[in-house]
């Protein structure tokens, strides 16, 4: 059965044999409408919402995640984004669309005699204004988190509107969650900016796999997937609804050494986002 015939049910959200093979060979999947087109109006109307600006004129809900001043106006480089929206809209928690993600996550992770309710979900949002230029740059998600936790985590990004590679649909290096975190850096070199880059060297971008969705579409990627998304070169906002899910992280005996979120970033932790 088809990710679109199980959506048009309003089913329980089934993966095939095939996608859930070709998410544990490469990492990363890129699946058909996960919700209706009635939802996916519902939650642009949701996000168009959240990212106005006050009309109070006080500070808005979402930040810049590639700006290095928390205060500054957004501009054509600017990428807005929200983490966890779902405290400001609470109806987002339970929505079809975390539905649909809980069940992948059921499908794609080892969670043993766990339910999904032990499951931990963390939701942010992003939304790509019109002929902007921001790039979130290439990383592995489990690059901004603790280094001395194991983790199993993956995201599914929703599209919610067509996303093609023109407004920045999501693009992965298959195989690159087997290995490794990389080395990390922050964007151009600013301890200031929240977004972190792999190092020089560790991505091939020859091997890239652009994800075009449509509307509702989603992608499903291993928290150690290397990923990137464009700037968003069309006429509408790219809006795009996240949910990382994972079972509760286990502590390493001996921890990693994830230097790059030291020296001053500990006052932004609440801020260390991952997604495109």
């Amino acid at each position: 059965m088809s990710s679109q015939e199980q959506v048009d049910q309003e089913d329980t959200m089934q993966l095939n044999s095939g996608e859930c093979e070709r998410y544990r060979d490469q990492g990363f999947i890129s699946l058909d409408p996960i919700i209706a087109a009635d939802e996916v109006a519902r939650l642009q109307e949701i996000f168009d919402r959240l990212f106005s600006k006050p009309a109070d004129g006080g500070n808005p809900l979402y930040f810049d995640l590639t700006g290095n001043d928390p205060d500054a106006e957004l501009d054509d480089g600017s990428i807005p984004q929200m983490l966890h929206p779902s405290h400001h809209v609470t109806e987002l928690a339970g929505s079809p669309a975390w539905q649909a993600a809980l069940d992948i996550a059921m499908q794609l992770l080892d969670t043993g005699d766990s339910t999904r309710d032990d499951l931990i979900v963390r939701d942010h949002a992003i939304v790509k204004p019109p002929g902007s230029t921001g790039t979130t740059p290439w990383h592995q998600d489990e690059s901004y988190w603790d280094d001395d936790k194991a983790y199993q985590e993956l995201s599914v990004w929703i599209a919610l509107q067509e996303t093609t590679e023109e407004m920045g649909c999501m693009q992965f290096i298959p195989g690159s969650h087997k290995g490794d975190v990389h080395p990390h850096h922050t964007w151009q070199n600013d301890p200031n900016i929240i977004a972190l880059e792999i190092d020089d060297g560790c991505v091939d971008e020859a091997n890239k796999v652009p994800c075009p969705l449509a509307a509702g579409g989603a992608t499903v990627h291993h928290c150690r997937a290397a990923h990137y998304t464009s700037g968003n070169q069309s006429t509408v906002p790219r809006r795009a609804f996240i949910l990382t899910i994972g079972t509760p992280p286990q502590t390493l005996a001996t921890p990693r050494n994830f230097y790059w979120n030291r020296k001053g970033r500990d006052y932004k932790k609440e801020y260390l986002t991952e997604d495109g």
